[in-house]
């Protein structure tokens, strides 16, 4: 390859070439419809695509579960000195992942003594997403007021909870403290429901909205588009893992649509389960999982359960804050130190300088093509999939690409939190309170300029919003959020 022969690993002034390590797993996307496969494809990792393998995940790291190596054979971490304590993922999601949380430090080290089989380190798993493609998701939960509604309105959903969960849940109260009580409640009734009864209210569940979804029982602008959304989020769930009552997880679990260059944050202990698209992700150097539905793998109902915060709502979704005064440069930084990621775009007859870092940096190229080169002269081809190691001080290396070319190119590069103080994303547990009223929000007269009746609101204390205008110019609005 055209960046072989630029490059001496054993110098610390030189951009290193990687190799990292592909992962396929059943819910990846198959053939050459993975962006990981194209990827693996273009780094030199595989010969050609199998179009029947589902190419799921590119790791670039140092852990021991997927270890990068350099192109002489070394090791990521010898060239680094020792572990990166974070590890950077490329995810192509064909189908959902499972219902899953990842622990706490605590938590992790405990699991790690008591099962060490399923969980391999002991180390928290705090992740970053950041969408290349529409992605869908579901992260946090659901207000206990919208759960409520949802147990009301489809009893099999219902007849899946015992009735002292369900009692808890309308009696809640305003009661921060009762109503994750009374979640804890409700979820670990619905978990422990015997696959008897599951698998028959699943079955009349299926059958209903599957009437109700056909085209001659409603029309569709007679039914409110969050119910579409959530009845169809269900049947194809189902469609996926036959007989899972796991399919049933968005009446607990906000269902999302993040859009390109979107992202959000889930800290330890938050329920989440990616369902499709394709992203980047950045999480501390961990591979601890707790599974409770929609797998096939090893499934820990009973930690899942004890561990989660039952902090209701979702993650902030966030585009990114443009940095070192250019924003061509995003920046995506959680309130944790082990990481943060930086997407860097560059267009068509632009060159763009990437900041020189005290720490090393990996990244990859994720869109478009061009050239670099650096005050050592060191120039290497920049193609979708390829994959480097900035060394810690290494010279600035400036990226260029060609004024006849169509399109940017774009690479997403992480490294360890160098903006502690400046985070662009909270989880729901950090938060406190939820980013929107979810998708009961009544009509109020307190709306933005130029807001959508029925839209979902922030709650809270009045905040900034961002809308587009008719001529599709931003804005930033205020709004206050009705109470259910």
């Amino acid at each position: 390859m055209a960046s072989q022969h630029t490059y001496d690993a054993r110098s610390s002034r030189n951009v290193i070439p990687l190799r990292p390590v592909i992962k396929d797993y059943a819910w990846g996307i198959r053939g050459l419809d993975s962006r990981v496969a194209r990827y693996a494809l273009e780094s030199g990792i595989i010969d050609e695509v199998d179009p029947d393998c589902p190419y799921a995940e590119l790791w670039m790291g140092t852990h021991p579960s997927g270890p990068t190596a350099l192109r002489d054979g070394s090791t990521l971490e010898e060239a680094v000195g020792g572990p990166l304590p974070f590890l950077f993922k490329v995810l192509s999601a064909g189908k959902a992942l499972s219902i899953q949380a990842h622990p706490c430090k605590d938590g992790a080290k405990r699991l790690h003594v008591e099962n060490p089989e399923n969980y391999v380190d002991d180390n928290h798993k705090p992740e970053l997403a950041v969408a290349l493609t529409p992605f869908e998701a579901m992260c946090g939960f659901r207000r206990l007021e919208e759960i409520a509604i949802l147990i009301k309105k489809h009893p099999e959903f219902a007849a899946c909870i015992s009735d002292e969960a369900k009692l808890k849940c309308f009696l809640a109260g305003p009661s921060e403290e009762n109503k994750r009580d009374a979640l804890k409640m409700l979820f670990q009734s619905f978990m422990s429901c015997p696959k008897e009864t599951s698998s028959v209210q699943l079955k009349l569940l299926l059958k209903r909205l599957q009437k109700e979804q056909s085209c001659d029982f409603v029309h569709p602008h007679e039914e409110p588009p969050w119910e579409r959304k959530l009845s169809r989020a269900i049947l194809r769930l189902a469609q996926q893992f036959p007989g899972d009552s796991g399919a049933m997880a968005p009446f607990l679990l906000n269902y999302l649509l993040i859009a390109p260059g979107e992202s959000f944050y889930m800290a330890a202990n938050e329920p989440h389960a990616y369902v499709a698209g394709e992203i980047i992700e950045c999480m501390a150097c961990s591979d601890n999982v707790v599974r409770a539905g929609l797998t096939p793998k090893f499934k820990d109902v009973d930690n899942l359960v004890s561990m989660l915060t039952y902090s209701m709502g979702g993650p902030t979704i966030n585009a990114g804050t443009p940095a070192y005064g250019d924003d061509r440069i995003m920046r995506y930084t959680p309130p944790t130190g082990e990481f943060e990621v930086m997407v860097i775009t560059c267009n068509p007859g632009e060159d763009i300088t990437l900041p020189q870092l005290p720490v090393p940096a990996l990244f990859i190229v994720i869109e478009g093509s061009g050239n670099t080169d650096n005050d050592d002269g060191q120039r290497l081809v920049m193609r979708p999939g390829r994959c480097y190691l900035l060394p810690k001080d290494c010279p600035s290396l400036t990226l260029a690409v060609n004024a006849n070319k169509r399109g940017p190119l774009k690479i997403a590069l992480a490294h360890e939190n160098q903006h502690m103080d400046e985070p662009t994303l909270a989880s729901a547990a950090e938060i406190g309170t939820k980013q929107w009223a979810g998708e009961f929000a009544l009509p109020t007269e307190l709306r933005s300029v130029g807001s959508a009746p029925n839209t979902p609101r922030s709650s809270g204390m009045t905040s900034p919003m961002v809308n587009r205008n008719s001529n599709g110019e931003h804005h930033v609005g205020f709004y206050e959020v009705p109470k259910l």
